[in-house]
């Protein structure tokens, strides 16, 4: 990986302007918020800089047209990021807000974090700092270890203030029938050559400039394969193949979790994007990791199916799967991101 990319997860918080403006210290907070998930790893998020807030804006040209035609998974991603940034502030014990889109006549403006003092109000939370920097996608094996109840208590009451359901199953029938929603959705997927050739584009290997996109290791195959893969994907309809990893991906998982709201607002995809945000670092916290099936979600039958599965009469917004790395299979690497200066802009 370039170092630029790989830098940008290596963060000190002794670097941390403590003496800087409020201007300075959501600067350096812009490092934590751009390690936050998003669909297919486009990183769709601008960071404009005030001197007393930033807004994180959407990047339109980040959009995936084929798989998230209304930007519903963009917005999540935006709004993920938007609370990372918050989470990072309060653990420098600074005193922050974050207000879900804060201008009506800018659609693009997911959320806004303003520091209402610069001055830290206490000591630094390095546990909730190396959560954020630690966090990743694993789409590896996972041990068969059951998730306690209490840590999934934890994980749905940290869901809940955001008025996002969580519910969670690890019923072998349940985990069946929506693995049969994964695969259905997946043959639905690949045999669109339109969703084929979104999915190469954003397949870049680690080793490239991208800062950006799907690379061979976070799937288990050597990144130098992975041009090779997408020129495979672009060509052919490996729904099969595809389908066959998913399916037992999703039976092995410990625990499967939809993240659900009653409606399907914008305002409801970004409670769902700080909800997941939320929930990953107490996940990391507590060692565990996860994966998306949101292809379950990203066909509107499936999603349909899905509904009356596991949230009757809410909306299913992300489909994951969580537990605990297998002993013995090797943790992937950090997928890549933009360096700072591409994604920090000056009011």
């Amino acid at each position: 990986m370039p170092i630029s990319v790989r830098s940008v997860w290596t963060i000190d918080p002794a670097a941390f302007p403590d003496q800087g403006s409020a201007r300075e210290k959501l600067a350096f907070l812009v490092g934590y918020a751009v390690l936050a998930p998003s669909g297919h790893n486009t990183p769709p998020g601008h960071f404009v800089l005030s001197d007393d807030h930033i807004d994180i804006v959407a990047d339109m040209s980040r959009a995936l047209k084929t798989v998230d035609p209304l930007d519903r998974e963009l917005t999540i991603s935006c709004a993920a990021a938007a609370e990372t940034l918050l989470a990072a502030a309060k653990a420098f014990a600074l005193k922050a807000t974050l207000t879900p889109l804060p201008q009506a006549d800018a659609p693009t403006v997911i959320a806004r974090v303003s520091l209402s003092s610069p001055e830290p109000s206490g000591a630094v939370n390095h546990t909730m700092l190396n959560a954020i920097a630690t966090r990743r996608t694993v789409r590896r094996p996972y041990a068969d270890r059951t998730v306690p109840s209490h840590i999934q208590a934890l994980i749905k009451d940290t869901a809940r203030p955001y008025g996002v359901g969580l519910h969670l199953s690890d019923n072998e029938l349940l985990k069946d029938r929506i693995a049969e929603l994964v695969v259905d959705a997946d043959h639905i997927q690949f045999a669109d050559p339109a969703f084929r050739a979104e999915l190469a584009s954003w397949m870049h290997p680690l080793s490239s400039e991208s800062g950006d996109g799907l690379a061979g290791p976070g799937f288990g195959f050597p990144d130098y394969f992975t041009r090779v893969a997408a020129a495979l994907f672009r060509t052919f309809n490996l729904s099969g193949v595809v389908a066959g990893m998913d399916r037992p991906a999703t039976m092995s998982a410990p625990l499967i979790g939809a993240f659900s709201t009653f409606g399907d607002t914008r305002a409801e995809w970004v409670a769902t994007g700080r909800a997941l945000a939320a929930v990953l670092h107490v996940l990391t916290m507590n060692g565990l990791v996860n994966a998306f099936l949101n292809q379950a979600i990203e066909v509107g039958s499936m999603r349909h199916l899905l509904a009356k599965l596991v949230a009757p009469e809410r909306t299913p917004q992300l489909l994951s799967r969580f537990g605990y790395l297998k002993e013995g299979v090797t943790m992937p690497p950090h997928a890549a991101r933009r360096p700072l200066d591409e994604v920090l802009i000056a009011a």
